[in-house]
């Protein structure tokens, strides 16, 4: 029996909507209990939602600056509490993959999202999500 219950973290709007979205603004976050990952789920089109995880949980070396066009889009205040998520894709052979050039940013303080793409090259859009385990046989 799953007893597990998906919570439902607040409301969020996206004022450019997401890339391939535009015309979206209105979404929710919502996370299943004890459960990595989470959901960011159109309020306006219910087909439309985006799997997407806390990069700083899977990949502790993860850091970037956030812009101040991104800073100001977000109306970040010296006191915001932001939040990061990285959308998880499945590709081919059912492997996840995870963006991590182009993050979901939420001022939580105001609920103002944005995904932001970031200038340096030294993320990718298809990094793998979890290492492939190499059984060696001998």
């Amino acid at each position: 029996m799953d007893t597990s219950q998906q919570v439902e973290m607040g409301k969020l709007f996206f004022e450019d909507g997401i890339p391939g979205f535009s015309h979206l603004q209105f979404f929710q976050l919502m996370q299943e209990e004890g459960n990595p990952f989470f959901l960011i789920q159109s309020t306006e089109e219910i087909d439309v939602g985006f799997w997407v995880i806390d990069p700083f949980a899977f990949f502790p070396d993860y850091s970037f600056e956030l812009s101040e066009v991104a800073r100001e889009a977000l109306r970040v205040m010296e006191d915001s509490q932001i939040g990061v998520f990285s959308i998880v894709s499945i590709r081919e052979n059912n492997k996840a993959t995870v963006n991590l050039k182009a993050p979901i940013v939420v001022n939580m303080t105001n609920r103002m999202g944005r995904q932001v793409i970031l200038q340096e090259d030294t993320y990718s859009i298809r990094q793998p999500l979890f290492e492939q385990c190499v059984v060696d046989q001998k």
